[in-house]
């Protein structure tokens, strides 16, 4: 009940462009808060949730078209990482365009591209065909950039000006990266390094902020549901040599 009032405020709030503003209707769409919301309401949907058609529909609008909404002082690298969330976002909507991640992980550069723009756009084209090259070295760069442990990893990534237009955060950035990882090559020893280094960011059962928790909420929900699926319902029996010790039930 409580997400269905959400989606009936977020209704009350869509500008006629299509986009979502900070506070008020009438207000400036801002294009990371309304791929944010689009990301939401088709999460609630793959919920079952009653997600209104139109609602949903004209934002797919607005993010498919997401370039023609970036203020004039927005930097190469905010619109990269903005875009390449609009790609991830539109591939779970049914409207996948890896022709266009493709061009604009090409156009950047991969030295170049943020990481979080990297992570969208890889899980964009691991759910397509045809891009193998491409994933390859999306593969060997990430490899490359992960700081390890014996027991933990992350990812280091560089802060510009404009980085609060994304709510940028480290933590999100290796949530993101996991969540594509794991889509991608679910065998890479690299991911329960990054979930215990997630797990160590944890202060009083949450992260930092809003952003921190939703992704690595949605990471770390991945992980269980690939590794750890299996409902526990078994009998665990110890024995020391040949005496037997004790045993507990696991429901």
């Amino acid at each position: 009940a409580t997400i269905q009032e959400d989606l009936e405020e977020l209704q009350s709030l869509q500008n006629y462009d299509g986009g979502f503003p900070y506070w008020r209707r009438g207000d400036d769409s801002i294009p990371y808060h309304t791929v944010h919301v689009a990301h939401a309401l088709q999460r609630a949907r793959e919920m079952d949730f009653a997600v209104d058609e139109n609602m949903w529909q004209q934002v797919l609008n607005y993010i498919t078209y997401i370039e023609e909404y970036y203020p004039s002082w927005y930097s190469k690298k905010a619109r990269q990482t903005i875009s390449a969330y609009a790609l991830y976002v539109r591939d779970r909507m049914g409207d996948p365009d890896p022709a266009k991640a493709a061009a604009l992980l090409a156009d950047a550069g991969l030295e170049e591209i943020p990481l979080d723009a990297l992570a969208w756009i890889w899980q964009v084209l691991s759910d397509a065909t045809g891009f193998e090259e491409e994933l390859v070295q999306i593969r060997r760069h990430v490899n490359n950039r992960a700081v390890e442990t014996a027991g933990a990893a992350n990812f280091t990534t560089s802060y510009s000006d404009d980085d609060y237009v994304l709510l940028h955060s480290s933590r999100r950035t290796d949530a993101l990266l996991m969540d594509a990882l794991i889509n991608d090559n679910p065998d890479n020893d690299l991911i329960p390094k990054l979930v215990n280094g997630l797990m160590a960011h944890k202060t009083r059962g949450r992260w930092r902020n809003t952003q921190e928790n939703v992704f690595i909420l949605l990471a770390l929900n991945r992980y269980f549901d690939t590794y750890e699926s299996q409902e526990p319902d078994f009998v665990a029996r110890i024995w020391l040599g040949e005496t037997y010790t004790g045993s507990s039930e696991f429901e």
